[in-house]
C-alpha cells in the first residue's frame, strides 16, 4: 500500500511538472501574438511556416496535423467545428499547434513514430498526448496573467464564465476548465450521462467531502439530478443545499452552494458546483 501511494504521489508530481512546462511554453508564445485579449492561431502558423486549410472532411477528425516532405500542414474540419471565428475552431487550431510546439509530439511525428494527429474535441480526452495538446491550447488562448486580470474581483458565477468566454472567444467549457486549473475558487465539476456520473473534478480546497462516486447516480435533489428525474431545466445558476451533493455529519443543514448545469445534449450534462458567498 505504501509503495502504491509513493508511486501515485510521484506520478502526480510528474504530471504537475509537465503541465508547468507546457503552460510556460504556450504562454511564452502567446505573449508575442496576442492582441488585447484575443489570439489568432493562424498568425502563429504563418510565422512558423505551417500551412493550413479549412474544408469539410466528413467526420474523420476535427483537426489534423500532418508532416509530409519536411513540412507541417494543419487541416481544420469546418463540417465539425464551424467557421474560423467559432470557439471550437479556434480551440482545434490551437490544439494542433500544441502537437507542433510540444517537442515530443513534433519529433515523433517527424520521425514517423506516430501517424498524423487526428484530433476530436471533447471535454476530457483519454489519451495523454491529446490532453497535453488540449492544455497547451487552453494556456495559449487564455494566458494565466490575462485570465486572472479579466476575472478581477468578480466572484465565480455563470455570468463571469460567459463574460470570459466572450472576452477570449473560447467555449464556456474551456473557460470552466481554465478557471479550475488556475485554482481560482474551490469548485466541483461533474459530467453525467443518463443520470450516471462519468467523471468528476474536485478542487483540493473544496470543503465538502464524501461526494458521489464515478459511475454512481447523481444526487436526486441536485439541479443535475432533477433534470434527469423530473425534466427540470433552469437556464440560470441555482441555490442548492450542501447536503444535496455531499452527505456527512460535518455539513450544516443550512449551508448553501451554487449549481449551474450546462446541457450538452438530451442525455449528457456538465454540472459546476461552488460555495455560495454570504
Amino acid at each position: 500500500m505504501m509503495n502504491t501511494t509513493i508511486a501515485q504521489l510521484a506520478e502526480t508530481r510528474k504530471e504537475a511538472y509537465r503541465k508547468r512546462e507546457i503552460a510556460e511554453l504556450a504562454e511564452s508564445i502567446a505573449i508575442d501574438f496576442i492582441n488585447g485579449n484575443i489570439l489568432e492561431p493562424e498568425d502563429i502558423a504563418i510565422a512558423e511556416g505551417i500551412t493550413f486549410s479549412r474544408n469539410h472532411y466528413g467526420n474523420c477528425f476535427d483537426g489534423l496535423l500532418e508532416h509530409q516532405r519536411n513540412r507541417f500542414h494543419i487541416y481544420i474540419n469546418e463540417k465539425r467545428v464551424g467557421g474560423k471565428e467559432s470557439p471550437r475552431a479556434r480551440h482545434t487550431f490551437a490544439h494542433e499547434l500544441g502537437h507542433y510546439f510540444i517537442d515530443e509530439h513534433r519529433n515523433a511525428l517527424k520521425a514517423g513514430k506516430t501517424p498524423s494527429h487526428p484530433s476530436f474535441n471533447g471535454l476530457r480526452a483519454k489519451n495523454m498526448v491529446e490532453r497535453e495538446a488540449d492544455y497547451f491550447a487552453s494556456c495559449l488562448l487564455m494566458p494565466s496573467v490575462l485570465f486572472r486580470k479579466c476575472c478581477g474581483r468578480d466572484p465565480l458565477s455563470a455570468i463571469l464564465i460567459e463574460k470570459l468566454a466572450k472576452t477570449f472567444q473560447t467555449s464556456v467549457s474551456s473557460v470552466i476548465f481554465r478557471y479550475f486549473e488556475l485554482n481560482l475558487f474551490p469548485m466541483l465539476i461533474v459530467l453525467a450521462k443518463d443520470g450516471i456520473i462519468e467523471w468528476k473534478m474536485v478542487s483540493e480546497d473544496f470543503k465538502y467531502k464524501y461526494l458521489p462516486k464515478k459511475q454512481g447516480e447523481l444526487p436526486p435533489t441536485s439541479v443535475a439530478g432533477e433534470y434527469f428525474r423530473l425534466g427540470k431545466k433552469p437556464a440560470t445558476q441555482q441555490i442548492v443545499f450542501a447536503y444535496d451533493w455531499c452527505k456527512y455529519h460535518g455539513v450544516g443543514i443550512k449551508e448553501q452552494l451554487w449549481e449551474k448545469v450546462y446541457y450538452l445534449s438530451d442525455t449528457k450534462v456538465m454540472s459546476v458546483v461552488w460555495r455560495k458567498e454570504k
